[in-house]
């Protein structure tokens, strides 16, 4: 009888567990959602430029330097950081002599240097001691500059962290599928 109990305890976890690994696996894999327009948009795509935050400016800088990198292996071309921070000037100054407030938005930005969409969106980066940085969360945007629409939505939030360039590196290739 208690044979029959561990067998039949052993068969039980043996069953459960592909279950509780695709549950854990679906945990980590990144939120997206696709608009219905987006292949046809991205097919025309050429420019992109790149206004994201994040909790540390340096870093988050280094993340639009990787996804600079994997959107320009994509084939896309991205705008240059010293014109986009050009612009960004340009904007907040001509705002302040209109007296409509000292702040722009990513979509002013995005048609002031004449993109075809933006990535916007937001990294929180934690330093662990003795290990690499590591990228906790990640939200993601890419956003049609003509039509206004976001086209890519990602939503990351690795439960041990990621390289910064691994989360851009996720990111790009959901974009280049839909490229396609």
């Amino acid at each position: 009888m208690r044979k029959a109990v561990a067998i039949s305890t052993i068969i039980a976890c043996m069953a459960l567990t592909p279950v509780l690994s695709a549950q854990e696996s679906k945990a980590r894999a990144p939120l997206v959602s696709i608009s219905k327009e987006a292949g046809v948009q991205l097919k025309t795509h050429k420019t992109v430029a790149i206004f994201l935050t994040g909790n540390d400016t340096l870093l988050t800088r280094i993340v639009e330097d990787a996804l600079a990198i994997h959107l320009t292996n994509a084939g896309l071309a991205v705008t240059n950081r010293e014109q986009l921070e050009k612009s960004v000037g340009e904007e907040i100054a001509k705002k302040r002599k209109e007296k409509e407030g000292g702040s722009v938005n990513a979509l002013e930005i995005g048609k002031a240097v004449k993109a075809d969409s933006i990535v916007t969106g937001t990294v929180i980066i934690e330093s662990v001691e003795q290990k690499s940085l590591l990228v906790r969360i990640a939200s993601f945007q890419l956003v049609d500059m003509a039509g206004e629409k976001t086209m890519i939505r990602f939503l990351s939030e690795p439960e041990n962290g990621h390289s910064l360039s691994e989360i851009t590196r996720q990111f790009v290739e959901i974009l280049k599928q839909n490229m396609k």
